[in-house]
């Protein structure tokens, strides 16, 4: 009876000893596409915290959103993108390696205007400042992409119905690796925002006066905008 003891607790030591299988990330290979080479900053109006769960969802459609558009491909999206996106909002490409691809630097602004809630989740009307993101030019010179008016648009989204978001969602990477849609649902998105007064009130909203903004589309630039570093950024994974 003693040396089965021994036996079974010589076998119960080996298997505490051996270290935990790390989780599965099934994203685990996601990665910003190459022809992104610019970052997202956002700031918010006061009363917003970027680091709320809806917050986060926001933020992650957003990014995701203007990556599928600069890579011809809704692959571009962060981990659990298509899932959290209602169909009809997701765009088909074609064959992206038929399309022309450009190459883009520099930093996109982002700003989260209001934040409304619905019945089933919240409404959102985020200012967006593509005018310091560029396009590299075969020539060398870069092009803005946007200009001095700053797009206001809208986002809807539907929260889950059993809430268990709680991984941390800033960080100094510049997109997650793991899906942080948490079950939420993107169930509309309007481009121009019906409502004027937010673009009123997004001209005022950027960290560059009008005044420096480019005032046309795709003016050529010597040297592009300078590639910031993300804000608030998404955490490492073995943060989490």
């Amino acid at each position: 009876m003693i040396a089965a003891m021994l036996v079974m607790s010589a076998c119960g030591t080996d298997a505490a000893s051996e270290a935990p299988e790390p989780p599965v990330v099934a994203s685990a290979l996601y990665s910003v596409p190459g022809n992104a080479a610019y970052n997202y900053r956002w700031s918010a109006d006061p009363g917003i915290d970027l680091l709320t769960p809806e917050v986060t969802v926001i933020r992650a459609y957003v990014e995701s959103y203007y990556l599928t558009v600069r890579a011809l491909t809704p692959a571009a999206g962060y981990p659990g993108f298509s899932e959290a996106v209602d169909e009809r909002l997701l765009t088909d490409y074609g064959n992206p390696d038929q399309l022309k691809k450009s190459h883009f630097v520099g930093t996109q602004f982002q700003h989260l205007l209001w934040m409304t809630p619905t019945e089933r989740g919240w409404f959102a009307t985020v200012c967006t400042g593509d005018y310091s993101v560029m396009r590299e030019g075969p020539d060398g010179r870069f092009f803005n992409v946007g200009s001095t008016n700053i797009v206001a648009e809208t986002v809807e989204i539907e929260a889950p119905d059993a809430r268990a978001f709680s991984q941390s969602s800033e960080g100094p990477e510049r997109a997650p690796v793991a899906d942080v849609f948490g079950g939420w649902k993107v169930v509309d998105h309007v481009y121009s925002a019906r409502n004027q007064t937010a673009f009123l009130e997004c001209r005022n909203r950027m960290p560059d006066e009008a005044s420096n903004r480019p005032a046309k589309w795709d003016l050529p630039h010597d040297t592009p905008y300078p590639t910031l570093a993300p804000y608030p950024g998404w955490p490492r994974y073995d943060e989490n």
